[in-house]
């Protein structure tokens, strides 16, 4: 059985928005984000930009948390409390 994607990453539910353009904080190139872009290169000045939209909270309370933030190279808070 195929293992079902979080409904936030999952692209069969996302909303027109999902895909916008922000410009590049240092030159001000336009830069093209989806929706669940941590950070984008930009091709003109060769920096990264932080996604502004990206929104996080649903690891707050979402089961799948943990193994969501490990694929995309992040920890849950209650991880980092137990690291202290």
């Amino acid at each position: 059985m195929a293992k079902r994607n979080c409904p936030g990453q999952d692209t069969q539910y996302w909303k027109h928005d999902a895909l916008f353009e922000e410009p590049c904080v240092h030159c001000g190139k336009s830069l093209e984000f989806f929706k669940d872009d941590l950070r984008r290169l930009c091709s003109q000045c060769g920096k990264y930009n932080v996604n502004p939209k990206n929104d996080l909270a649903c690891a707050a309370w979402c089961a799948s948390a943990a193994e969501c933030l490990a694929q995309m190279g992040r920890r849950t808070s209650d991880e980092e409390e137990k690291d202290e």
